[in-house]
């Protein structure tokens, strides 16, 4: 499969679909790499020339630590974005994927053509008199306890309380196939990396409420309400936003109800495709 050597690092990727359809990138989160893409790809393929790719020090992409994590995995998907010429995009991103996303979208909008985002974990986008400010206080409070956990090595115990902190379901870790958890602690440390940056829980608001690139939020009806306060945040911040709640779902509709999440895209993403001319 492709791998280019870009300014940063190597950047592995794959391609699907049919050059007749638009470039629709699909950029994954923290703990994963692009295999987690999997079960939507060959439905998105049918009508979209779908990339999935690692982001830099995941799966087969590497590179040096990012001092800035969200914008430079911007930068890289700019680099990959121009360097295979398939642009404008559109952006699709799965929690810190969405803080890249959305990043691409303000830094370089001449590349995306629209973004989806799926509950990007903007837990200081909040306002202090906002309900959840609490509990998104307490969330900071997890997520730098849990790094700290990385950096002292234990991945496995950091890896299973995360999962087990944030799942709408109690014991979700020992439900995971053990290949899962093998993956998940594998990539604890560039989650504890990414999470260091400011923009991975609060993007710049004078950045995203300029973006007239369209814009689709989507929440799973079972995940924590801090999503979906951050999700009303950004709908009153972003000017050309709409939002969707999917029945069912929690913080990884692509894994678990991926027909429900591939149709709400298809939707949203079709409706701006451009006829070749």
């Amino acid at each position: 499969m492709p791998t280019l050597e870009g300014p940063a690092g190597t950047i592995y990727y794959e391609t699907a679909g049919g050059a007749w359809g638009d470039p629709t990138v699909l950029v994954h989160g923290s703990w994963v790499d692009h295999q987690s893409w999997a079960r939507v790809v060959p439905s998105l393929a049918q009508g979209l020339h779908v990339i999935t790719y690692d982001r830099r020090g995941h799966g087969g992409s590497s590179g040096a630590r990012r001092e800035r994590p969200v914008r430079d995995d911007a930068s890289d998907l700019a680099w990959l974005l121009e360097s295979i010429d398939l642009f404008p995009a559109h952006v699709v991103g799965h929690s810190y994927g969405g803080a890249v996303a959305l990043r691409l979208a303000v830094d370089r909008p001449e590349l995306v053509r629209s973004v989806a985002v799926h509950e990007p974990p903007f837990l200081g986008l909040l306002p202090e008199d906002d309900p959840m400010a609490d509990e998104a206080s307490r969330a900071r409070a997890d997520v730098r306890r849990l790094q700290a956990r990385v950096r002292t090595g234990d991945l496995d115990g950091a890896a299973r309380e995360f999962v087990d902190r944030f799942s709408p379901d109690l014991g979700e870790w020992d439900r995971l196939d053990p290949t899962v958890h093998g993956q998940l602690a594998r990539n604890a440390e560039r989650w504890a990396e990414e999470l260091d940056d400011p923009e991975a829980m609060c993007p710049s608001r004078t950045g995203i409420s300029g973006l007239d690139i369209p814009v689709l939020l989507t929440s799973g009806e079972r995940s924590s309400p801090l999503f979906h306060g951050i999700e009303a945040e950004l709908l009153r911040t972003l000017r050309n936003a709409s939002a969707r709640r999917l029945p069912a779902c929690g913080h990884a509709p692509h894994l678990t109800h991926p027909e429900m999440y591939v149709g709400v895209l298809a939707m949203f993403l079709l409706e701006r495709e451009v006829p070749p001319t």
